[in-house]
């Protein structure tokens, strides 16, 4: 289950009387900090908080500006300045040096937030979509926080943003986030001051096809599963299904013949990650049959091939071998190197 469905569910599971749930949402980071926007957390009617924002230093104010929220049900935007303010109790002295905008609305007991049924609606259906949230507006500029444009792919754009002076300006900027496939905070004048919005995109979730039924597949479908990734197991005679360049196929059928058969399948797939156990010689052994069959991979395709499948952490068993996969299925698709991050130059986090 991925971490917006886990809000979701949790939203959904609070009781329908009483105080409302409170969604957090991670609108804007300047400087570093553990997660990046769009992050999000549930604050319950009881108190109790479902996903993070953070490493946990901000996870208890937050909760504590919920109240407020509850009790007004209009959403507001909170400026955390861990430059400025680290010692404070939410800081917890972490040297952070961060600037962090949340912003908190209020959300139906009992229903999902209209923008998060949306994004899971996109996601499982691998759709991309993009979805602005105004965070931040000038008193009497008639902008309401927490304001939404909806776009999907095919263009059909909707929510309460889509209108007013900011509308064409978000909807472009959303049109460019979609393209770009990339996140953007930005900021927009209006005759009262800057307005900002913050457009996610949702990408297509990685779908994981693990091809096989042996004790090393189970693991790597299980650890794909809990990261929320779309898993299908391929058994013998399955059908492969759809493959996007969002895919990771991985070849562990431990049977010659087969591994011939989806090998050549798989890499004249659209397909973006294929991986196959065993050592180097047996993969050279079955591209040079294709090659002998006038199947010869080109070299698009050799680039897309990961064999021996797995990054080098000296895994020996299932378990171990299935995060070795799935480290370097998350890096490939990550466009990472799958390196230490001691040795990486510059941030942690893509830039937003």
């Amino acid at each position: 289950m991925t971490e917006l469905q886990t809000v979701i569910a949790a939203i959904e599971r609070a009781g329908a009387g009483g105080k409302p749930a409170v969604l957090a949402t991670l609108m804007k980071v300047a400087g570093s900090a553990y997660r990046g926007p769009g992050a999000r957390m549930a604050v319950l009617p009881d108190g109790t908080t479902v996903g993070a924002i953070s490493g946990g230093c901000l996870e208890k104010d937050v909760a504590a500006h919920a109240e407020k929220v509850q009790a007004s049900g209009e959403a507001i935007a909170v400026t955390y300045d861990l430059t400025e303010n680290d010692d404070a109790p939410w800081g917890l002295g972490m040297g952070c040096a961060a600037k962090l905008d949340v912003l908190l609305e209020p959300a139906r007991p009992g229903r999902a937030p209209a923008h998060l049924a949306f994004m899971e609606g996109a996601m499982r259906d691998r759709a991309p979509a993009a979805v602005a949230t105004l965070f931040r507006a000038p008193k009497g500029s008639g902008h309401a926080v927490g304001a939404r444009l909806l776009l999907r792919t095919d263009g059909d754009a909707a929510g309460d943003l889509c209108g007013g002076d900011l509308g064409g300006s978000v909807l472009t900027d959303a049109e460019r986030v979609l393209r770009e496939e990339r996140s953007d905070a930005v900021e927009y004048p209006t005759a009262d001051g800057p307005a900002e919005v913050l457009i996610e995109y949702v990408p297509r979730p990685i779908a994981l096809v693990a091809c096989g039924d042996g004790n090393d597949t189970a693991p790597l479908a299980e650890l794909g599963a809990a990261m929320g990734w779309q898993v299908r197991v391929v058994k013998k005679d399955d059908p492969l299904g759809a493959l996007d360049d969002r895919t990771a196929a991985v070849v562990m059928t431990h049977n010659y013949p087969r591994d011939l058969i989806l090998l050549e399948t798989l890499l004249a797939s659209h397909a973006r990650y294929v991986g196959l156990l065993g050592p180097k010689a047996r993969t050279q052994r079955l591209l040079d049959e294709l090659k002998g069959r006038g199947e010869e991979p080109n070299l698009v395709q050799l680039a897309k091939l990961h064999a021996p499948v797995g990054l080098d952490i000296g895994a020996e068993t299932p378990g171990e071998i299935a995060l070795s996969i799935a480290g370097e299925i998350r890096a490939v698709l990550g466009g990472r190197a799958g390196g230490m991050l001691r040795e990486r130059k510059g941030p942690i986090h893509d830039r937003r």
